[in-house]
């Protein structure tokens, strides 16, 4: 039974004396932090600390998760075999020589046990097993692929002393074949491109990957064609910075934004929520360089490993566009990216690979997080209806139930979708989703503005049922698309008919839904076809702008009364406000 975790408790609170600017408060290790039990092979739970506390990102000691996936086995602390953490610093305590004193209070193992021992927990350290945080995320991805070998490929802004590995994993064994070290860090690099456009380190990079649809990467080329190479000699990747340009972190890396600034001849305005063609070109040259340097590093290892299949982890990978084209990739045969692939993702890989085993079913299951019953359902809304003004009707789980959610969706309404099992990571996958139709009225302009509150110029991924996904989309069908996190083309001849969820690049971010992994949401995907034809819907995640995703009843009714949703579908009960009709 081990008990994985990830995060550096101390981490934000060290940041944060340094009173940095607000886009530079997440600029360090240890955020993202979660809990995964692994009793004897079999995932039983695994949930980010986030979706307890309601503070995105945070790295705090995710005391939440914790108590929750130890409740969902039922067992106490005590039956714990092994505490698994996804960083293990104190084998490079040397290199930190000279940061003695933020070793001691935010990198060191001694921390965490400090923290759990302080949060009720016993005999810490004696389980206490440390996991080097690269390790950690190639065991995540690789171990619940179903792989017999694979090429496994990690990339972040950092862990520990490295940016970038390769693995030839095999027969649950992971050897290293190739180490990159910080400087030449591609997550590091697309995360100071983030914050010279003026969005937030380590939080805003998918905003940068969407606005990449609307440039043209030739203006900015030659800049980033200088900064970035890959070397066939050695099969790695060389990011060309200046000296100096990493200094000063905790400022925003003000020397390496001057220097992208002088190569761009440009400086990015505020951010503003509109398109900019200076802006949109620097974040289309950015996307294209950071594919073009992992497309030829994973071909160059395939090549070497003559290893057919791919997994893929690490914060890097949740760029889907880069995916995308990592899929279609000559001989390749099979990818694999674990949901959770940033740092939360780390908890499952440190359980996993402590656990030297996985037994779990194939494919991955990435509702690990908590599910709520109807009777639990039914009292938030006695408590609560009348003072939200909410009206309420409990149908069950039934055709009528899903009828009436595929014909609000027909009718062009936005409804809230809240079943079963929390999802895994940060993309909503059918079980608290907002969903509406593809082809609605202006359907892109009413979610971002009057339900998401966020930037206009934001993408919407589709859901699709499984029996139309080649009818829609030109997609290798790899199991990426099943967990959100790659993008496929739209075939020309069905643009018109899903409007909403095309992007600029004629492309979406799309879910292959599937029986085996969510009936619910399959049914009702089906009901929608029955209507519309189309076996597709618009899914985003059911939240606002800065809100985790939502993950009990309470949260769910709070913010569908604060925006203009038009229904909640919630474990068999339709939800709606009094001011509209029933």
């Amino acid at each position: 039974m081990v008990l994985g975790i990830s995060g550096l408790p101390n981490a934000q609170r060290y940041l944060a004396r340094s009173g940095p600017d607000p886009l530079d408060e997440r600029i360090c290790q240890g955020l993202d932090s979660a809990a995964a039990l692994v009793v004897d092979g079999v995932v039983v739970a695994a949930a980010a600390e986030e979706r307890f506390s309601g503070v995105k990102g945070t790295g705090a000691l995710p005391v939440n998760a914790i108590d929750y996936v130890l409740r969902e086995a039922g067992v106490s602390r005590d039956d714990v075999d092994a505490i698994a953490h996804g960083f293990d610093y104190d084998g490079f305590r040397r290199v930190f020589a000279r940061q003695q004193d933020y070793f001691a209070e935010v990198l060191s193992g001694r921390t965490v046990i400090d923290a759990l021992t302080e949060a009720g927990w016993r005999d810490v350290e004696r389980r206490f097993r440390p996991v080097t945080h690269h390790v950690a995320h190639a065991a995540s991805a690789y171990l619940p692929s179903g792989f017999g070998s694979a090429l496994c490929v990690v990339s972040d802004g950092m862990g520990e002393t490295e940016a970038l590995s390769v693995y030839r994993a095999r027969d649950g064994r992971l050897d290293k074949v190739h180490s990159q070290p910080i400087s030449d860090s591609l997550g590091l690099l697309y995360s100071i491109c983030t914050r010279f456009l003026g969005f937030q380190f380590n939080s805003d990079e998918y905003k940068v990957m969407g606005l990449a649809a609307y440039g043209d990467p030739a203006r900015n080329r030659s800049v980033f064609d200088k900064l970035v190479s890959f070397d066939p000699e050695s099969g790695g990747v060389r990011v060309n910075w200046p000296r100096g340009s990493l200094a000063d972190a905790e400022l925003g890396y003000p020397h390496a934004r001057a220097f992208l600034a002088e190569g761009a001849g440009f400086t990015p305005r505020v951010p503003d929520g509109q398109v900019h063609p200076e802006e949109a070109d620097f974040a289309a040259a950015l996307q294209a360089k950071l594919t073009g340097v992992l497309a030829d590093l994973v071909a160059h290892w395939m090549e070497k490993t003559g290893e057919r299949d791919l997994c893929l982890a690490g914060g890097t990978f949740l760029n889907c566009k880069s995916n995308q084209i990592l899929c279609d990739l000559p001989g390749v045969d099979r990818v694999f990216v674990q949901p959770a692939a940033g740092d939360d993702g780390s908890a499952l890989g440190a359980a996993l690979h402590v656990a030297g085993s996985y037994a779990g079913s194939v494919p991955f299951n990435p509702y690990t997080g908590p599910s709520y019953a109807a009777d639990e359902v039914g009292a938030e809304l006695e408590r609560r209806a009348d003072e939200l003004g909410l009206a309420w009707r409990q149908v069950g789980l039934t055709e009528e139930y899903f009828a009436l959610a595929a014909e609000d969706i027909a009718a062009d309404r936005v409804i809230a979708w809240f079943h079963d099992r929390m999802e895994w990571g940060p993309r909503a996958l059918g079980n608290r989703s907002i969903l509406a139709l593809p082809k609605g009225d202006r359907i892109k302009e009413r979610i971002n503005g009057l339900i998401k509150f966020r930037e206009p110029f934001r993408p919407f991924a589709p859901a699709v049922f499984d029996a139309d996904c080649a009818t829609l989309f030109e997609t290798p069908a790899k199991d990426p698309v099943r967990y959100m996190l790659c993008t496929a083309r739209v075939r020309e001849e069905h643009r018109e008919s899903v409007a909403g969820i095309v992007h600029a690049d004629g492309t979406a971010r799309i879910q292959l839904v599937r029986r085996d992994l969510n009936e619910k949401f399959w049914t009702l995907l089906s009901e929608v076809k029955q209507r519309t034809g189309v076996g597709c819907v618009v899914n985003t995640s059911f939240n606002v702008k800065g809100q985790p995703l939502i993950m009990a009843p309470g949260t769910a009714l709070d913010t569908f009364t604060a925006t203009s949703l038009s229904r909640l579908y919630i474990e068999g009960f339709v939800v709606w406000k009094k001011s509209q009709s029933s």
